[in-house]
């Protein structure tokens, strides 16, 4: 194989010989002569956005506002962006409910509500498509409630994701939203508020809609950034201990490359005290793409050590004697859904005070990323 600068010498020849000589620079490749355009402010337009309770917005794959205030008072965004047609518009919108029960405050339903508009015209209308993640609680019953979640799926947020097959959007008046905080309705004329036709128990719920350059538009600038944000998505994943309000351990996650042989991810934990605990252990490689994170595990194992003897082993969370236990634990501790059939493994287990070790593996010796998670239950 020949070195970098074996294969330059032969580049530039080639482009010597035919007659042009290309000024390649990593904001694109511009014809020789041809003057670099950057854009301006003057470029941009101003997104405004304002959800009951919270949203985070994507245009073209990249993340461009995040509402930050969770979920009270609510927060109208407003940002400046550099828009490039077409447009693809994906929002992630959620409304302040419990993730076990659906209800807010307790003993109460909530409603949702979602409106944005662009400095270029473009509105929210029943012409975006929309699909519900998280509902309930189911029937409205709030004396025994119970919710039903379906997996978020693979890159909602890219441009070229396939939403032919939900619904259209459902347009509801500011009267029915009741929309207050910081939010002016003057920064929303012709918008309308929307949500799936369900705006009480439809809690989580993704919008998409593609728009074309408006009559007219002329893009001044020539070159594209350097920076590279495509990535960002797998990178928010949390890699972290995280600590509960008694300042107790609550959760524990770290992702990594799993690979073969001695090459097999194996973090540890120590639980103090004298007590037992029970605790949700996860191994999750398929459930990773809902996050945009690519050569997942296709299919981990789980097995639990103390010391050298085996605690407990799992390989695809629902082939065991308590699926049900696992999935609500999820719930219960705020842990993404795995998805009903998936390879991903997982289990609950009460460990007495001492030292473990969790082994994730491929298998047939398969290798990818996958994502450990230890989470203690109340």
């Amino acid at each position: 194989m020949g070195s970098p600068l074996f294969y330059l010498m032969k580049i530039i020849p080639a482009l010597v010989c035919c007659g042009t000589l290309a000024l390649l620079s990593a904001t694109g490749a511009l014809a020789q002569g041809t003057a670099q355009i950057k854009p301006g402010i003057a470029d941009t337009i101003t997104l405004k956005a304002y959800a009951d309770n919270w949203c985070v917005i994507f245009i073209n794959g990249k993340m461009v506002a995040v509402d930050s205030i969770d979920f009270l008072p609510h927060n109208e965004i407003s940002v400046k962006i550099l828009p490039e047609y077409p447009m693809t518009i994906a929002v992630l919108a959620k409304d302040n409910a419990d993730p076990a029960t659906g209800l807010e405050y307790t003993n109460k339903i909530g409603d949702g509500g979602f409106i944005l508009k662009l400095g270029d015209g473009t509105v929210t209308s029943a012409a975006w498509k929309a699909k519900v993640f998280f509902t309930g609680p189911l029937n409205s019953n709030t004396t025994n409630p119970t919710v039903s979640r379906t997996p978020i799926p693979a890159r909602w947020f890219a441009s070229d994701f396939d939403d032919s097959a939900w619904g259209s959007a459902t347009e509801f008046t500011s009267a029915r939203v009741g929309p207050d905080g910081d939010y002016v309705a003057a920064d929303f004329t012709g918008a309308s508020f929307i949500w799936t036709s369900d705006l009480n128990l439809d809690n989580t719920v993704i919008f998409r809609a593609t728009f074309q350059a408006p009559p007219g538009y002329v893009k001044r600038w020539n070159t594209t950034p350097d920076l590279d944000v495509s990535a960002l998505p797998s990178e928010l994943l949390p890699v972290v201990a995280a600590i509960g309000a008694n300042g107790q351990f609550a959760n524990l996650s770290t992702r990594a490359q799993v690979g073969a042989g001695d090459s097999v991810l194996i973090p540890g934990l120590v639980l103090s005290g004298t007590t037992s605990r029970t605790v949700l252990v996860r191994a999750v490689g398929p459930g990773l793409s809902q996050f945009g994170v690519a050569g997942v595990l296709a299919d981990p194992t789980l097995t639990v050590f103390r010391g050298s003897t085996t605690i407990a082993t799992n390989d695809n969370w629902q082939t065991q004697t308590n699926p049900q236990e696992v999935a609500t634990a999820a719930v219960t501790t705020g842990a993404f859904a795995l998805a009903a059939g998936s390879k991903d493994s997982a289990l609950v287990l009460t460990l007495d005070p001492g030292a473990y070790t969790f082994r994730v593996a491929g298998v047939g010796g398969a290798t990818g990323v996958a994502l450990v998670e230890v989470y203690l239950l109340p």
